[in-house]
């Protein structure tokens, strides 16, 4: 299963229009968070996840993806 996560790239001070990448890495965990008032849950790898604690999202369960 594929992580869930975007990523920005370009905008503000680089030169060119936002465009926002999927990542490419495997989903390892279901994260569910808040983010703008709603309830999300989504796959996730390690690295996005670490990116939802360095941005503050209020994170109220993180459950690992067991393979069958």
């Amino acid at each position: 299963m594929k992580c869930e996560g975007y990523r920005r790239y370009g905008g503000a001070f680089t030169l060119g229009p936002v465009k926002w990448e999927q990542c490419t890495n495997e989903a390892t965990v279901n994260i569910t968070f808040i983010q703008d008032g709603k309830e999300h849950t989504l796959p996730g790898c390690l690295e996005c996840w670490q990116e939802c604690i360095e941005n503050k999202l209020e994170i109220k369960s993180v459950n690992p993806i067991i393979k069958e």
